[in-house]
């Protein structure tokens, strides 16, 4: 027998913490949050024209680039959740909306809508602590 073969892989054993809710300092802040959006769709959006194959892609490029940020912000506990929409504008009026069963005391959103002549674009941000 091989002592390769009577190795075992070293488990790591996690002891509950108990914490119900974050550290005031490790909370999701709905402006904090907000400004990275409107950032990020501010330079990457602002000349753009709408294009169906170009705008689906883009709208999952956005929610990588937002999602990095907001994990730049260092939440530990949070599961960050985005959702994004991007649409023609033709004169039409869009409405968007969203339904969570969360904790209204540690988990929070932020959004953010932007348009220029060719598209509009929603983003949301949930931030949904996980103890």
């Amino acid at each position: 027998m091989n002592s390769q073969d009577t190795k075992r892989p070293v488990l790591e054993v996690w002891e509950p913490t108990y914490r119900m809710k974050p550290a005031p300092e490790e909370s999701f802040i709905p402006v904090q949050v907000e400004s990275i959006i409107k950032e990020v769709l501010e330079r990457r959006l602002r000349k753009v024209q709408y294009d169906e194959a170009t705008c689906r892609q883009l709208s999952q490029e956005l929610c990588v680039e937002i999602k990095d940020r907001v994990k730049e912000l260092n939440l530990p506990r949070y599961k960050i959740v985005l959702q994004s929409v991007i649409g023609e504008v033709q004169g039409q009026g869009a409405f968007t909306a969203s339904r969570c069963l969360w904790d209204t005391e540690v988990d929070n959103y932020a959004s953010y809508s932007f348009k220029n002549t060719s598209l509009f674009c929603v983003v949301m941000v949930f931030g949904i602590y996980v103890d």
